[in-house]
Protein backbone atom coordinates (compact mmCIF):
# COMPACT_ATOMS: atom_id res chain seq x y z
CA UNK A 1 0.00 0.00 0.00
CA UNK A 2 1.55 3.30 -1.10
CA UNK A 3 1.21 6.05 1.52
CA UNK A 4 0.37 9.65 0.68
CA UNK A 5 3.76 10.86 1.91
CA UNK A 6 5.49 8.21 -0.19
CA UNK A 7 3.53 9.25 -3.27
CA UNK A 8 4.40 12.92 -2.68
CA UNK A 9 8.07 12.05 -2.23
CA UNK A 10 8.05 10.02 -5.45
CA UNK A 11 6.31 12.85 -7.30
CA UNK A 12 8.91 15.37 -6.10
CA UNK A 13 11.70 13.03 -7.17
CA UNK A 14 10.13 12.64 -10.63
CA UNK A 15 9.73 16.41 -11.00
CA UNK A 16 13.32 16.97 -9.87
CA UNK A 17 14.71 14.42 -12.34
CA UNK A 18 12.55 15.81 -15.14
CA UNK A 19 14.09 19.25 -14.58
CA UNK A 20 17.68 18.34 -13.71
CA UNK A 21 18.11 15.89 -16.58
CA UNK A 22 16.94 18.38 -19.23
CA UNK A 23 14.12 16.19 -20.51
CA UNK A 24 12.58 19.03 -22.52
CA UNK A 25 15.89 19.69 -24.31
CA UNK A 26 16.32 16.00 -25.17
CA UNK A 27 12.71 15.84 -26.38
CA UNK A 28 13.44 18.72 -28.78
CA UNK A 29 16.40 16.82 -30.22
CA UNK A 30 14.30 13.69 -30.63
CA UNK A 31 11.57 15.70 -32.37
CA UNK A 32 14.10 17.08 -34.87
CA UNK A 33 15.56 13.64 -35.63
CA UNK A 34 12.07 12.18 -35.90
CA UNK A 35 10.95 14.91 -38.30
CA UNK A 36 14.01 14.46 -40.54
CA UNK A 37 13.60 10.67 -40.51
CA UNK A 38 9.79 10.58 -40.71
CA UNK A 39 9.49 9.82 -44.43
CA UNK A 40 12.27 7.16 -44.43
CA UNK A 41 10.66 5.48 -41.44
CA UNK A 42 7.24 5.43 -43.11
CA UNK A 43 8.74 4.00 -46.29
CA UNK A 44 10.41 1.27 -44.26
CA UNK A 45 7.12 0.43 -42.55
CA UNK A 46 5.47 0.32 -45.97
CA UNK A 47 8.09 -2.07 -47.32
CA UNK A 48 7.58 -4.39 -44.37
CA UNK A 49 3.78 -4.38 -44.27
CA UNK A 50 3.47 -4.67 -48.06
CA UNK A 51 4.97 -8.14 -47.80
CA UNK A 52 1.87 -9.25 -45.89
CA UNK A 53 -0.37 -8.42 -48.86
CA UNK A 54 -4.12 -8.20 -48.58
CA UNK A 55 -4.23 -4.40 -48.86
CA UNK A 56 -2.70 -3.83 -45.43
CA UNK A 57 -1.25 -0.53 -46.67
CA UNK A 58 -4.76 0.83 -47.29
CA UNK A 59 -5.81 -0.27 -43.82
CA UNK A 60 -2.83 1.51 -42.26
CA UNK A 61 -3.79 4.68 -44.15
CA UNK A 62 -7.31 4.47 -42.74
CA UNK A 63 -5.90 3.89 -39.23
CA UNK A 64 -3.58 6.89 -39.57
CA UNK A 65 -6.40 9.14 -40.76
CA UNK A 66 -8.50 8.13 -37.74
CA UNK A 67 -5.77 8.26 -35.09
CA UNK A 68 -3.28 11.00 -36.05
CA UNK A 69 -3.48 14.78 -36.49
CA UNK A 70 -4.43 15.88 -40.01
CA UNK A 71 -1.02 17.06 -41.28
CA UNK A 72 0.74 13.92 -40.05
CA UNK A 73 -1.93 11.67 -41.55
CA UNK A 74 -1.54 13.60 -44.81
CA UNK A 75 2.20 12.92 -44.86
CA UNK A 76 1.60 9.22 -44.25
CA UNK A 77 -1.04 9.05 -46.99
CA UNK A 78 1.19 10.79 -49.54
CA UNK A 79 4.09 8.46 -48.74
CA UNK A 80 2.04 5.27 -48.86
CA UNK A 81 0.29 6.09 -52.13
CA UNK A 82 3.21 7.88 -53.81
CA UNK A 83 5.36 6.51 -56.54
CA UNK A 84 8.52 6.75 -54.46
CA UNK A 85 7.49 3.81 -52.30
CA UNK A 86 7.27 1.45 -55.23
CA UNK A 87 10.80 2.15 -56.45
CA UNK A 88 12.70 1.41 -53.26
CA UNK A 89 15.74 -0.76 -53.93
CA UNK A 90 18.00 -2.83 -51.71
CA UNK A 91 20.31 0.17 -51.29
CA UNK A 92 17.31 2.33 -50.50
CA UNK A 93 16.26 -0.15 -47.83
CA UNK A 94 19.62 0.26 -46.09
CA UNK A 95 19.20 4.04 -46.17
CA UNK A 96 15.69 3.70 -44.76
CA UNK A 97 16.88 1.49 -41.91
CA UNK A 98 19.66 3.96 -41.11
CA UNK A 99 17.26 6.91 -41.05
CA UNK A 100 14.83 5.06 -38.82
CA UNK A 101 17.54 3.91 -36.41
CA UNK A 102 18.59 7.55 -35.92
CA UNK A 103 15.35 8.12 -34.05
CA UNK A 104 15.89 5.09 -31.84
CA UNK A 105 19.54 6.01 -31.20
CA UNK A 106 18.39 9.41 -29.98
CA UNK A 107 15.85 7.77 -27.68
CA UNK A 108 18.44 5.24 -26.51
CA UNK A 109 20.88 8.00 -25.58
CA UNK A 110 18.16 9.97 -23.79
CA UNK A 111 17.08 6.91 -21.79
CA UNK A 112 20.71 6.30 -20.78
CA UNK A 113 20.98 9.91 -19.59
CA UNK A 114 17.85 9.48 -17.50
CA UNK A 115 18.99 6.15 -16.03
CA UNK A 116 22.58 7.44 -15.58
CA UNK A 117 24.04 4.59 -17.65
CA UNK A 118 25.71 6.64 -20.40
CA UNK A 119 29.08 4.91 -19.95
CA UNK A 120 27.47 1.51 -20.63
CA UNK A 121 25.76 2.60 -23.87
CA UNK A 122 28.02 1.88 -26.87
CA UNK A 123 27.11 2.45 -30.52
CA UNK A 124 26.77 -1.30 -31.04
CA UNK A 125 24.32 -1.47 -28.13
CA UNK A 126 22.34 1.42 -29.60
CA UNK A 127 22.05 -0.27 -33.00
CA UNK A 128 21.09 -3.59 -31.44
CA UNK A 129 18.48 -1.97 -29.20
CA UNK A 130 17.14 0.05 -32.13
CA UNK A 131 16.65 -3.07 -34.27
CA UNK A 132 14.81 -4.86 -31.46
CA UNK A 133 12.50 -1.90 -30.88
CA UNK A 134 11.97 -1.43 -34.63
CA UNK A 135 10.76 -5.01 -35.01
CA UNK A 136 8.48 -4.61 -31.99
CA UNK A 137 7.13 -1.36 -33.42
CA UNK A 138 6.28 -2.94 -36.78
CA UNK A 139 4.59 -5.88 -35.04
CA UNK A 140 2.58 -3.48 -32.86
CA UNK A 141 1.52 -1.41 -35.88
CA UNK A 142 0.36 -4.50 -37.76
CA UNK A 143 -1.45 -5.85 -34.67
CA UNK A 144 -3.17 -2.52 -34.02
CA UNK A 145 -4.22 -2.21 -37.65
CA UNK A 146 -5.59 -5.75 -37.62
CA UNK A 147 -7.51 -5.15 -34.40
CA UNK A 148 -8.97 -1.91 -35.78
CA UNK A 149 -10.11 -3.71 -38.92
CA UNK A 150 -11.70 -6.43 -36.83
CA UNK A 151 -13.54 -3.84 -34.73
CA UNK A 152 -14.74 -2.08 -37.87
CA UNK A 153 -16.07 -5.37 -39.25
CA UNK A 154 -17.77 -6.24 -35.95
CA UNK A 155 -19.31 -2.78 -35.57
CA UNK A 156 -22.16 -3.79 -37.87
CA UNK A 157 -22.89 -6.87 -35.77
CA UNK A 158 -22.15 -5.70 -32.21
CA UNK A 159 -23.60 -2.31 -31.17
CA UNK A 160 -21.34 0.25 -29.49
CA UNK A 161 -18.20 -1.82 -29.98
CA UNK A 162 -16.62 1.27 -31.51
CA UNK A 163 -16.25 2.82 -28.05
CA UNK A 164 -13.48 0.28 -27.41
CA UNK A 165 -11.36 1.63 -30.28
CA UNK A 166 -9.36 4.00 -28.00
CA UNK A 167 -8.52 1.02 -25.80
CA UNK A 168 -7.21 -0.82 -28.86
CA UNK A 169 -5.01 2.19 -29.65
CA UNK A 170 -3.66 2.30 -26.09
CA UNK A 171 -3.04 -1.45 -26.15
CA UNK A 172 -1.17 -1.23 -29.44
CA UNK A 173 0.97 1.64 -28.15
CA UNK A 174 1.71 -0.28 -24.95
CA UNK A 175 2.79 -3.29 -27.02
CA UNK A 176 5.09 -1.05 -29.07
CA UNK A 177 6.57 0.82 -26.10
CA UNK A 178 7.33 -2.04 -23.71
CA UNK A 179 10.46 -3.30 -25.55
CA UNK A 180 11.73 0.28 -25.71
CA UNK A 181 11.46 0.75 -21.94
CA UNK A 182 13.19 -2.59 -21.32
CA UNK A 183 16.07 -2.27 -23.83
CA UNK A 184 16.98 1.42 -23.96
CA UNK A 185 17.90 2.12 -20.31
CA UNK A 186 20.88 -0.33 -20.40
CA UNK A 187 19.90 -1.49 -16.93
CA UNK A 188 18.81 -4.85 -15.55
CA UNK A 189 15.05 -4.36 -15.99
CA UNK A 190 12.19 -6.78 -16.38
CA UNK A 191 8.87 -6.33 -18.15
CA UNK A 192 7.15 -5.46 -14.87
CA UNK A 193 9.74 -2.73 -14.19
CA UNK A 194 9.02 -1.17 -17.59
CA UNK A 195 5.23 -1.34 -17.31
CA UNK A 196 4.46 1.92 -15.38
CA UNK A 197 6.32 4.20 -17.78
CA UNK A 198 5.14 2.34 -20.88
CA UNK A 199 1.52 2.52 -19.72
CA UNK A 200 1.89 6.24 -18.96
CA UNK A 201 3.38 6.86 -22.42
CA UNK A 202 0.66 4.84 -24.16
CA UNK A 203 -2.15 6.71 -22.42
CA UNK A 204 -0.29 10.00 -22.90
CA UNK A 205 0.10 9.45 -26.64
CA UNK A 206 -3.57 8.54 -27.01
CA UNK A 207 -4.59 11.65 -25.06
CA UNK A 208 -2.15 13.76 -27.06
CA UNK A 209 -3.56 12.73 -30.42
CA UNK A 210 -7.09 13.39 -29.11
CA UNK A 211 -6.07 16.89 -28.01
CA UNK A 212 -4.50 17.61 -31.37
CA UNK A 213 -7.64 16.41 -33.13
CA UNK A 214 -9.67 18.84 -31.03
CA UNK A 215 -7.21 21.64 -31.80
CA UNK A 216 -7.34 20.96 -35.54
CA UNK A 217 -11.14 20.84 -35.49
CA UNK A 218 -11.18 24.38 -34.07
CA UNK A 219 -8.27 25.57 -36.20
CA UNK A 220 -9.91 24.41 -39.39
CA UNK A 221 -7.92 24.78 -42.59
CA UNK A 222 -5.32 27.11 -41.09
CA UNK A 223 -3.01 24.19 -40.35
CA UNK A 224 -3.34 22.58 -43.77
CA UNK A 225 -0.73 24.81 -45.47
CA UNK A 226 2.86 23.68 -45.81
CA UNK A 227 4.36 25.72 -42.97
CA UNK A 228 1.33 25.22 -40.77
CA UNK A 229 1.57 21.48 -41.31
CA UNK A 230 5.29 21.48 -40.49
CA UNK A 231 4.68 23.36 -37.24
CA UNK A 232 1.91 20.98 -36.21
CA UNK A 233 4.03 17.91 -37.02
CA UNK A 234 7.10 19.18 -35.14
CA UNK A 235 4.99 20.25 -32.14
CA UNK A 236 3.25 16.89 -32.04
CA UNK A 237 6.62 15.08 -32.24
CA UNK A 238 8.06 17.29 -29.48
CA UNK A 239 5.29 16.61 -27.00
CA UNK A 240 5.25 12.93 -27.98
CA UNK A 241 8.98 12.71 -27.24
CA UNK A 242 8.45 14.48 -23.92
CA UNK A 243 5.77 11.97 -22.93
CA UNK A 244 8.08 9.06 -23.83
CA UNK A 245 10.94 10.47 -21.77
CA UNK A 246 8.68 11.30 -18.83
CA UNK A 247 7.67 7.64 -18.83
CA UNK A 248 11.37 6.76 -18.60
CA UNK A 249 11.80 9.17 -15.67
CA UNK A 250 8.84 7.55 -13.90
CA UNK A 251 10.33 4.09 -14.33
CA UNK A 252 13.81 5.17 -13.19
CA UNK A 253 12.42 6.68 -9.99
CA UNK A 254 9.91 3.92 -9.20
CA UNK A 255 12.51 1.16 -9.69
CA UNK A 256 15.21 3.05 -7.77
CA UNK A 257 17.53 3.26 -10.79
CA UNK A 258 17.81 7.06 -10.55
CA UNK A 259 20.21 8.09 -7.82
CA UNK A 260 18.79 11.60 -7.49
CA UNK A 261 22.03 12.68 -5.86
CA UNK A 262 25.19 14.58 -6.64
CA UNK A 263 27.57 12.62 -8.82
CA UNK A 264 24.98 11.33 -11.26
CA UNK A 265 26.09 10.44 -14.77
CA UNK A 266 25.55 12.85 -17.66
CA UNK A 267 23.22 15.81 -17.37
CA UNK A 268 21.70 14.32 -14.24
CA UNK A 269 24.67 15.76 -12.32
CA UNK A 270 24.41 19.24 -13.83
CA UNK A 271 22.30 20.61 -10.98
CA UNK A 272 24.93 19.87 -8.33
CA UNK A 273 28.38 21.15 -7.47
CA UNK A 274 30.66 18.42 -6.15
CA UNK A 275 32.13 19.69 -2.88
CA UNK A 276 34.03 16.57 -1.90
CA UNK A 277 34.86 13.25 -3.45
CA UNK A 278 37.32 10.56 -2.43
CA UNK A 279 37.93 7.56 -0.18
CA UNK A 280 38.14 7.54 3.61
CA UNK A 281 39.66 5.05 6.02
CA UNK A 282 37.57 4.08 9.07
CA UNK A 283 39.01 6.83 11.32
CA UNK A 284 38.56 9.51 8.66
CA UNK A 285 35.02 8.31 7.99
CA UNK A 286 34.21 8.50 11.72
CA UNK A 287 35.48 12.10 11.87
CA UNK A 288 33.50 12.94 8.73
CA UNK A 289 30.27 11.60 10.25
CA UNK A 290 30.94 13.56 13.46
CA UNK A 291 31.43 16.80 11.54
CA UNK A 292 28.35 16.12 9.41
CA UNK A 293 26.27 15.51 12.54
CA UNK A 294 27.48 18.77 14.08
CA UNK A 295 26.89 20.81 10.93
CA UNK A 296 23.41 19.51 10.23
CA UNK A 297 21.97 19.08 13.73
CA UNK A 298 24.04 21.48 15.86
CA UNK A 299 24.72 18.69 18.35
CA UNK A 300 28.34 18.92 19.53
CA UNK A 301 30.43 16.50 21.56
CA UNK A 302 31.21 17.93 25.03
CA UNK A 303 29.77 21.35 24.11
CA UNK A 304 32.54 22.22 21.64
CA UNK A 305 33.07 21.73 17.92
CA UNK A 306 35.19 18.86 16.74
CA UNK A 307 38.65 19.34 15.26
CA UNK A 308 38.40 21.02 11.89
CA UNK A 309 35.15 22.81 12.71
CA UNK A 310 36.74 26.14 11.83
CA UNK A 311 36.81 25.14 8.16
CA UNK A 312 35.21 27.58 5.73
CA UNK A 313 33.37 24.69 4.09
CA UNK A 314 30.96 24.10 6.96
CA UNK A 315 27.63 22.83 5.75
CA UNK A 316 24.54 25.05 6.17
CA UNK A 317 21.75 23.99 8.50
CA UNK A 318 18.61 22.50 6.94
CA UNK A 319 15.58 24.75 6.63
CA UNK A 320 13.28 21.80 7.31
CA UNK A 321 13.57 18.03 7.38
CA UNK A 322 16.49 16.11 5.89
CA UNK A 323 15.60 13.62 3.18
CA UNK A 324 17.41 10.28 3.46
CA UNK A 325 17.96 7.93 0.52
CA UNK A 326 19.53 4.58 1.41
CA UNK A 327 20.03 2.17 -1.49
CA UNK A 328 21.65 -1.19 -2.09
CA UNK A 329 22.19 -3.42 -5.09
CA UNK A 330 23.93 -6.74 -5.78
CA UNK A 331 27.47 -6.41 -7.12
CA UNK A 332 28.79 -9.86 -7.87
CA UNK A 333 29.33 -11.72 -4.60
CA UNK A 334 28.97 -8.50 -2.61
CA UNK A 335 26.28 -5.94 -1.94
CA UNK A 336 26.91 -2.29 -2.79
CA UNK A 337 25.39 0.36 -0.54
CA UNK A 338 24.74 4.05 -1.12
CA UNK A 339 23.49 6.61 1.38
CA UNK A 340 22.51 10.14 0.35
CA UNK A 341 21.13 13.10 2.28
CA UNK A 342 19.22 16.02 0.75
CA UNK A 343 18.05 19.20 2.41
CA UNK A 344 17.12 22.79 1.64
CA UNK A 345 19.03 25.71 3.21
CA UNK A 346 19.03 29.51 2.87
CA UNK A 347 21.28 30.94 0.19
CA UNK A 348 23.19 33.17 2.66
CA UNK A 349 25.56 32.02 5.39
CA UNK A 350 23.73 33.62 8.31
CA UNK A 351 22.82 30.30 9.91
CA UNK A 352 26.17 28.57 9.62
CA UNK A 353 27.55 29.78 12.93
CA UNK A 354 25.18 29.18 15.80
CA UNK A 355 25.64 28.62 19.50
CA UNK A 356 26.40 24.95 20.09
CA UNK A 357 23.54 23.00 21.57
CA UNK A 358 24.13 20.75 24.57
CA UNK A 359 25.43 17.31 23.77
CA UNK A 360 23.08 14.35 23.91
CA UNK A 361 23.13 12.32 27.10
Amino acid sequence: MVSLSGAKRTGKHIASDFSNKNVTFMAAGIAYNAFVSLVPMLLLVLLVVSSFGGGLEDRLIVLAERSLPGPIAGVITSVFVGESAAGASAIGLVVLVWGTLKIFRGLDTAFSEIYETVDENSIVDQIKDGLVVLVALVVAVVATAGASIAFAWLSDQIPYIGVLTPLVLVGGLLLAFLPMYVRFPDADLGWRDALPGAAFAAVGWAALQALFQVYLSFKGGGSEGFFGGVIVVVTWLYFSGMVLLLGAVINSVVTGESSGRAGGVGTGASGYETRREGELDPDEFARYLTELREDVTGRYEEMRPAVGAESEDRRPRPRGNVELVEQSKPNGDEEEWSVAFRWQSPADDSDREQTPAPADD
